[in-house]
């Protein structure tokens, strides 16, 4: 009995010794953060076409896409929620939410333009009609606004034609002159646009072909002439209104 008592006397020594020890931290596995890249192009809703300048913002960082209509966030951490932000003045507001876990993710955007560029710029041409057919001086500054200050004409021969002949100026310094002349030459003057087509890059680039018909009166006399021209313009939108850059004539036909 008492050989009994003395092991189990030793046995509770020895879970008590155990319990006092400590037990062994395991490792903890590292936090891994991983990253990835969102990139995409912007482009015109209508056209498919890249829109350079647009704001895409990520978190805290923004940036300006390129001439491609590129932009590109780098070191972007997975996670389950983001939400990419476009913003331009010419465009209607966009966001899109989304999800990272992957190392590339790639968004292309397509925006929708706040007014039809068509529209903007057949009211563009009838203001410029408007204002060449009152032959009047007053008028002369703000039709030298319609045109931007990097305006130049063609140098084809249809076109140095049309410059020799007043019709159209030959660069930005040559807008008051050139309509000057026109308006103390001609006591009647239509100015037509005709046939417009209009082919649209983006909300601030655009081409209008056409067709010009205008039919002039000059002097006392007022001798009558016709001229029509096939044509081509070049629109940038210069802070937010439309500017002529560019002036072709294709042919020109003058009858006297």
């Amino acid at each position: 009995m008492l050989q009994k008592t003395a092991w189990l006397l030793l046995l509770c020594l020895l879970a008590c010794s155990g319990a006092d020890e400590e037990t062994p931290e395991q490792p903890t596995a590292p936090i891994v953060i991983e990253y990835g890249t969102v990139s995409g192009t912007v482009t015109h809703g209508n056209t498919r076409n890249p829109i350079p300048g647009a704001v895409v913002r990520l978190l805290e960082q923004s940036m300006e896409t390129g001439i491609d209509g590129v932009y590109t966030f780098q070191g972007i951490p997975y996670a389950d929620t983001y939400t990419l932000v476009v913003e331009d003045a010419n465009y209607q507001p966009y966001q899109q939410s989304f999800a990272l876990g992957q190392e590339r993710l790639v968004l292309n955007i397509a925006l929708m333009p706040l007014r039809d560029t068509a529209e903007e710029l057949q009211e563009f041409l009838d203001n410029f009609s408007e204002l060449l057919e009152s032959l009047t001086l007053e008028n002369l500054e703000q039709i030298e606004t319609l045109f931007s200050e990097t305006y130049v004409a063609a140098d084809d021969e249809a076109t140095i034609f049309g410059v020799l002949s007043g019709i159209i100026p030959e660069n930005y310094d040559d807008v008051i002159p050139a309509v000057t002349q026109l308006f103390e030459e001609y006591v009647s003057l239509e100015f037509r646009f005709k046939d417009v087509q209009v082919d649209v890059t983006h909300a601030r680039k655009a081409s209008v072909i056409l067709s010009l018909d205008v039919t002039a009166e000059k002097g006392e006399e007022r001798d009558l002439s016709e001229i029509k021209a096939r044509c081509q313009f070049d629109f940038r939108r210069e802070q937010s209104d439309w500017k002529i850059v560019y002036w072709q004539l294709f042919e020109i036909d003058i009858r006297l």
